[in-house]
């Protein structure tokens, strides 16, 4: 290295010695050392932090459906919202917080329309067998939503009070401050909605009916408060979460009456701990969590009341260290005990798992990268078989960001608590479901000129799920929980990026594009054309368009749904949507303090459409907000 230093400074001094001749010299090209991307060979994306800000003061569901290609469940606003990977069940979807699951350990999945992205820092959305490096059951992928800190000397009041369509009222505030030692971070986030939309209604009469949603009503609280110290290579963190929702469940089309009795109410209390710590090439990190979860739903005319309360202890721990230049080894324990206390079980009852996971990731030089993980699991007493997922990231130029990767993945998952106690229809002697995970995927970072990059990205996938587990009806008036489906599920998802920056002038366009096929692996095996799933769209297209000219700013986003089956056979379908939203704004600082006026219309068409059927989604709506950011460094 420092022959080829002195090399350089003897060829750019000879014009100082009167040299004047032209001296040719071959093309230097500098490249990237190691594969940049995190766990090679899986996919990984980040959600734009312009979008996740301007959905703060909305829900999950909404920033989901508006950026990514998965498809939202919802029973319509303040109504229950699930979300779906690449043709798999909503038990499917993993969620994350910092790195914990937060699912329901009796329902399996979480409800989106409670998860508020005001609330978080980072949103990573992992897909496949890229959920494995964070938990396992996350056959279409996991979303990890995080706090982070920012150590620096300052202290920040940030509040956006909104007001909106459907007597919609919201207020987010963020209270910031420390050093590089300490810092404290307190997030409030309030909101109440009326949800009396109008909706033409198509199932009661030959002729649509304008009609108003009624008992729609929802009022949301949460409360986070962060705690982080950091002394030298130490680093101590705490994050509480208190959060509850009061909500009015209105019936379906096809329900006349006014107040149809089904009332929830959603509480919960999570906590995390943890240390961090280095000592040379090696990290060490143990964290204990607490999550605490009271669901109760009430349906007066039918003279229901279900109880839900549920505890899970969680205690992570590990270490990470660098065997070598180009090799990460990690090591991870975890257990978790889930406690459940119901008027819907027999009893109550409890659960504990235990798993120890080993991850190798290697960078060699500048064109290859691999992972490789292993993970054994210990259902109360039994060893589960143990999963594994394995990539392989190749630079296919040099010195260029043209990636190409595949990866193979068996991921388990293991039954929701309901699945096997629910009385009636559940079953303890419920099987584990499984699948084998494939993807070959090629990515492309690109810069056309010191203004425009372009990047593009697309993935083909194959997902092998086995002993699905799926309540059907039984012999008797209730439903009942069965280890019978085989669902293979296959597409492609493709997006692409336009940026061009000059001077005050930022321009950006996104588009992403999914086609899905996920049908039963036994009607094919019959000879016979597999039917597409309930509720599982073919082709989905999201877009969005951001122009900021100095402190202006518009964003147009485009979110199309293709139809979903809603029979088995395929016969009956909803039909496909487009819902466009409009958000234009203005920004304006002064000193310290900058103030962000924004103006949004969504479904601005007023698209009349259902995600669920019988359950309308509102149409044109409209929603002002004011957002103050006072920064003391």
């Amino acid at each position: 290295m420092k022959y080829n230093l002195l090399y350089l400074l003897i060829l750019f001094s000879l014009p100082l010695f009167g040299q004047y001749d032209t001296i040719k010299i071959k093309e230097v090209v500098i490249s990237r050392k190691q594969i940049a991307s995190e766990n090679p060979g899986f996919k990984k994306t980040v959600i734009d932090s312009g979008l996740l800000l301007k959905y703060s003061n909305f829900s999950f569901s909404e920033l989901l459906s508006g950026c990514s290609p998965l498809f939202i469940k919802s029973y319509g606003s303040g109504g229950t919202a699930t979300v779906s990977f690449r043709g798999t069940g909503a038990s499917h979807t993993q969620v994350a917080w910092n790195g914990i699951n937060i699912n329901s350990p009796m329902l399996g999945q979480s409800d989106f329309s409670l998860l508020i992205p005001g609330l978080t820092d980072n949103v990573q959305i992992c897909y496949g067998g890229a959920s494995m490096d964070i938990g396992s059951g996350g056959f279409g992928g996991i979303i990890n939503i995080e706090n982070k800190p920012v150590w620096s000397n300052n202290t920040g009041l940030f509040v956006s009070p909104g007001s909106g369509s459907f007597g919609h009222y919201s207020v987010l505030a963020k209270l910031k401050s420390g050093n590089e030692n300490f810092q404290t971070v307190t997030k409030v986030f309030l909101q109440s909605a009326e949800n009396n939309f109008p909706y033409l209604n198509t199932e009661i009469s030959a002729e649509p009916v304008r009609e108003v949603r009624k008992n729609s009503q929802v009022m949301h609280k949460d409360f986070l408060q962060e705690l982080y110290f950091r002394r030298a290579t130490r680093v101590l963190s705490a994050r509480l979460w208190y959060q509850s929702t009061s909500r009015n469940l209105p019936g379906s089309m096809l329900t006349q009456q006014s107040d149809p009795g089904e009332k929830q109410y959603d509480e919960s209390f999570r906590s995390i701990l943890k240390y961090e710590t280095e000592k040379g090439s090696t990290g060490y990190f143990i964290t204990g969590a607490w999550m605490h979860t009271m669901l109760n739903y009430t349906n007066r005319i039918a003279s229901i009341r279900s109880d839900n309360l549920s505890n899970s202890f969680i205690l992570r721990g590990g270490v990470k260290t660098d065997i070598n230049h180009d090799t990460e080894l990690k090591i991870v324990f975890s257990e978790e005990l889930n406690a459940i206390e119901t008027n819907n079980y027999n009893s109550n009852v409890s659960r504990n798992t235990a798993s120890v996971t080993v991850s190798a990731e290697r960078r060699a030089r500048n064109r290859f990268g691999t992972t490789l993980l292993i993970r054994e699991i210990l259902d109360s007493k039994t060893f589960l078989f143990p999963d594994f997922s394995a990539g392989i990231e190749f630079r296919v130029m040099p010195g260029e960001e043209h990636y190409l990767r595949a990866t193979v993945t068996r991921n388990s998952r293991i039954p929701s608590m309901n699945d096997r106690y629910w009385i009636p229809g559940g079953d303890p002697e419920l099987r584990n479901e499984y699948a084998y995970l494939y993807e070959l995927g090629y990515k492309l970072d690109q810069e056309l000129s010191p203004s425009v990059t372009f990047n593009s990205e697309v993935t083909f996938f194959s997902n092998r799920i086995r002993d699905m587990i799926q309540w059907q009806p039984g012999e008797y008036s209730y439903w009942i929980a069965r280890n019978v489906g085989s669902v293979n599920s296959s597409g492609l998802e493709s997006g692409a990026s336009l940026k061009y920056v000059y001077n005050d002038l930022n321009f950006r366009l996104n588009t992403v594009y999914s086609y899905i096929r996920s049908v039963s692996a036994e009607v094919e095996i019959t000879g016979n054309t597999g039917n597409q799933l309930m509720y599982i769209p073919e082709h989905q297209v999201n877009s969005s368009a951001q122009l900021s000219y100095k402190n202006l700013y518009a964003v147009w986003i485009t979110d199309f749904t293709g139809r979903r089956f809603i029979s088995v056979d395929n016969t009956r379908f909803l039909p496909a949507y487009t819902v466009n939203t409009l958000i234009s704004g203005i920004k304006l600082n002064h000193n310290k303090t900058s103030v962000d006026m924004s103006f949004r219309a969504e479904n601005l068409f007023n698209k009349s459409y259902q995600t669920i059927v019988h359950h309308p989604q509102p149409g044109r709506s409209y929603f002002i907000s004011v957002s103050v950011n006072i920064n003391k460094h």
